[in-house]
């Protein structure tokens, strides 16, 4: 039976010189027949509350400034200035690295001292997350959206393009936005919003309102598919970079050979992020094994 209210999921307990997260699994005393746990499901998939906090507006904030900063680079700036340099740092540097992985880290990890897979960094169900993503790949390359390009060399800067913005897209849109949504207003409305976000962010694109539109299904897809698992890895790096590499390869763009290697080290800069943050995670949970005081205090305000 579960119990209600239970206090585990959102408080922190001493235990051996220091505080721990109990997950909410400690607040069931016995399993679910498999009636009742799908009742809760669909309970919890329909469930809508009103619970805004800070998460929500440091969300909403680098939502304003990821679309500020790809409008600049594409519609202000331009491609075509100083080389594509200018844009590229917009674009791939400020954008996707900075702001759209950088600040959730931030905030997630040093200021709410937040568990990675809050933004879906998880290889919790990594083989099934891999597996699922693979298949709908095929699934996407079977219904006839392949790849439109001419040769080897305009090929490889679009993957490099579509592995580096489908992490960015991946942690951000579906684990910093559509996780802080869904926490303050539940499962379906997560999903709705998100996906309305979703698609008003490729006004940074200057794409028409049709086009919005048709992104913000593709939005739908995105978060249901994630939410199967919880992980990015269910998106990335197969499914959501094949269907951006197929609409690139559609709208002709072409970049040159080196730019790959600019794409390739933005990534390689998320994903350093990354571990510098698992790095500081790890850091922090023993001290809170070795009973620093500076610790007790502040866990005691938070």
């Amino acid at each position: 039976m579960e119990i209600e209210n239970c206090p585990f999921s959102q408080q922190k307990i001493s235990s051996k010189g220091g505080f721990v997260s109990l997950s909410p699994e400690l607040c069931y005393m016995q399993p679910k027949s498999g009636g009742e746990e799908m009742a809760g499901t669909l309970r919890g998939i329909f469930t809508v509350r009103w619970k805004p906090t800070k998460d929500l507006a440091v969300m909403a904030l680098s939502i304003i400034l990821v679309v500020g900063a790809l409008y600049t680079a594409t519609v202000v700036v331009t491609p075509d200035v100083g080389g594509g340099m200018p844009y590229f740092f917009l674009y791939a540097g400020l954008m996707a690295v900075v702001l759209g992985v950088g600040l959730p880290l931030f905030w997630m990890v040093i200021v709410r001292k937040r568990p990675l897979a809050d933004l879906g960094l998880t290889f919790k169900n990594l083989r099934r997350s891999l597996a699922l993503q693979t298949l709908l790949a095929i699934l996407l390359y079977i219904t006839g959206l392949k790849i439109q390009a001419e040769s080897f060399e305009t090929v490889i800067p679009l993957v490099a393009l579509a592995l580096c913005i489908g992490f960015f897209e991946a942690v951000f849109w579906r684990g910093w936005v559509l996780n802080r949504l869904e926490e303050a207003f539940g499962i379906l409305p997560g999903i709705v919003a998100g996906s309305v976000l979703y698609s008003i962010y490729h006004v940074g694109y200057g794409m028409a309102l049709d086009e919005m539109v048709f992104l913000f299904f593709i939005g739908i897809m995105f978060a249901v598919v994630f939410k199967l698992t919880g992980s990015i890895f269910i998106l990335w790096p197969v499914f959501q970079p094949m269907g951006q590499l197929i609409t690139l390869s559609k709208e002709g763009l072409d970049l040159p050979l080196i730019a790959s290697v600019g794409f390739i080290e933005a990534l390689a800069v998320m994903v350093a992020l990354v571990w510098l943050a698992q790095k500081y995670l790890r850091r922090y949970q023993q001290k809170s094994l070795t009973g620093n005081p500076s610790f007790y205090l502040k866990e005691a305000v938070l």
